[in-house]
């Protein structure tokens, strides 16, 4: 009776064990923390490397259509002048990406004030390469339309663009208006929303 009585009581505190939940330690909030902020940047990779894509589709533009066309001086020279406007954005771009994912060393053993100072320092980053690329849509956009419609207007349209203003510039028009529809979307998908989220996250260690 009394053994019956013992394994009963080990199987009631193993029970009450089971259905107490581990406390939420300094360990799990770190992971916790550093799990939401991947996400966000995770978010903005999307953009990065769409970004680079988009370059190497317009570099690769540029460099068949001076190839496929050599001896023709003017699209030679407008080849070339393309490529050498959009070149420091791509090195400004570049250079603004290394930045965003230079991670500080964390040392083990940090007090949770300093997941607050680290995911600060996340936020600051993400927010200052959203500002750099909002300036660079502003002179980059406009940038590469110019660069499509000049092109296209000089391989297929007779006269070019010198003999057709009105339709190049309503091409112009068109091609920009499209493009910064979209780049609105993009900024509110993948750096709006991660800003707002960090924000929260933010906000709930302040409350913790």
């Amino acid at each position: 009776m009394a053994l019956s009585n013992g394994i009963e009581n080990v199987w009631q505190e193993g029970k009450a064990r089971e259905a107490d939940p581990a406390p939420f330690t300094e360990k799990d909030l770190r992971a916790t923390i550093s799990s939401r902020v991947r996400k966000e940047f995770k978010t903005v990779s999307q953009f990065v490397w769409a970004a680079i894509v988009y370059q190497i589709i317009l570099y690769s533009f540029l460099t068949r259509t001076f190839i496929r066309h050599w001896g023709d001086m003017q699209i030679m020279l407008l080849c070339l002048a393309g490529g050498a406007c959009y070149i420091p954005l791509t090195v400004a771009l570049l250079r603004r990406v290394k930045t965003l994912y230079l991670r500080p060393s964390e040392a083990p053993g940090s007090p949770v004030p300093d997941v607050f100072r680290k995911v600060e320092g996340e936020y600051a980053r993400l927010a200052d390469f959203f500002q750099f690329k909002r300036r660079m849509d502003w002179i980059g956009v406009p940038i590469s339309c110019a660069i499509i419609v000049l092109v296209t207007f000089t391989l297929f349209v007779e006269g070019g663009v010198e003999r057709n203003p009105l339709a190049g510039l309503a091409f112009f028009a068109l091609w920009l208006g499209m493009s910064l529809i979209a780049i609105h979307s993009e900024n509110r998908k993948r750096f709006i929303s991660p800003l707002r989220n960090l924000e929260q996250v933010l906000d709930d260690l302040k409350n913790s």
